[in-house]
């Protein structure tokens, strides 16, 4: 069926100047030209099927650089939280979660045992006691010694990794995202 350039523009839903566009820029159109005429007629059903190929590949190329692009740039930012975490790891700010529930737990265990030992340490030192005052000083004395083991935070001893460690895995890393 042959079609004039307007007819053709209204069955694809462009312009006939966008017809115009399309033929002269990126030769579509152009084998569904119909010599008959002196009016340059359109083989309607050469041209859809050549259009739709058009917009198809237009989509899809867009699409791959457009989706390329986004999931570089999400690539990037992960790698760059990454390396703030493992900066963080480094200056002893940041740790991981079993290090640091088995530090607690160690502490909590080590702090409830020196509590359980206070009336065994303290009962021979308030039995001849007969002043109340001199008891209960004995008694916070030992309390705050139990509750000094609390107060006492080092980093170095939340963290089994030492600093060579991270470092040696960090140099890894880096080695193996430069092979790829």
């Amino acid at each position: 069926m042959d079609v004039n350039q307007k007819e053709l523009a209204a069955i694809l839903g462009i312009t006939d100047r966008r017809v115009r566009q399309l033929k002269n820029e990126f030769g579509l159109f152009s084998k569904g030209l119909s010599g008959e005429r002196k009016q340059k007629n359109y083989v309607l059903e050469k041209c859809v099927p050549e259009y739709i190929n058009y917009k198809l590949e237009a989509e899809v190329q867009q699409g791959t650089s457009y989706n390329k692009e986004k999931e570089q740039a999400e690539h990037e930012q992960i790698k760059k939280k990454i390396s703030i975490l493992k900066l963080r790891k480094l200056k002893r700010e940041l740790h991981e979660a079993d290090d640091v529930e088995e530090f607690l737990t160690d502490m909590l265990v080590n702090f409830k045992n020196r509590l359980l030992s206070v009336p065994q340490k303290v009962a021979p030192l308030i039995v001849s006691e007969d002043d109340v005052n001199v008891i209960l000083d004995i008694l916070e004395r030992e309390v705050f010694q139990a509750l000094e083991e609390l107060s006492e935070y080092d980093p170095l001893k939340i963290d089994k990794e030492t600093t060579a460690q991270i470092l040696e895995e960090i140099d890894e890393e880096e080695y193996e995202e430069e092979s790829e």
